[in-house]
């Protein structure tokens, strides 16, 4: 049982920095519900890699310079098993709760946001590709 949502709790969103910051986890109420109902659609627990970041672990990690990230906005989703990236981005795209959708075949995650606009990207091989690049992607 989480206590933001049925599955979710706040310490999943935690800065992950080593020293650099309180561990907080502000997280927005939309992202979360977003979130649950992915997992509803998905039927297995999904695991958050990178929620909040404060300002301070997103640069050591080289995370853009406005980060969703950092507002508590986002949040980084591993492919569970038996989905590859570009299912599970297909799936949060269906549902019509998210903002912004970035396919990252190749590391085997899905970055999700509600940053208010529409957004939409692949990175594979350490490069920026569209979304149908991220999507078509087949790791060798």
């Amino acid at each position: 049982m989480g206590d933001l949502t049925k599955n979710f709790s706040r310490s999943e969103f935690a800065c992950k920095g080593a020293v650099c910051c309180d561990h907080s986890s502000p997280v927005s109420r939309r992202l979360v519900r977003g979130l649950q109902a992915l997992r509803v659609v998905v039927g297995a627990p999904l695991t958050i890699t990178s929620g909040f970041r404060c300002r301070k672990h997103n640069r050591k990690i080289g995370g853009a310079a406005d980060s969703q990230h950092t507002h508590g906005t986002a949040a980084d989703i591993a492919a569970p098993a038996g989905w590859t990236p570009a299912d599970l981005a297909r799936a949060a795209d269906a549902l019509g709760l998210f903002d912004a959708i970035g396919v990252y075949p190749d590391r085997g995650f899905v970055h999700v946001d509600v940053r208010g606009v529409r957004s939409t990207w692949g990175y594979v091989a350490g490069r920026l590709v569209t979304y149908e690049e991220g999507l078509r992607y087949e790791q060798k």
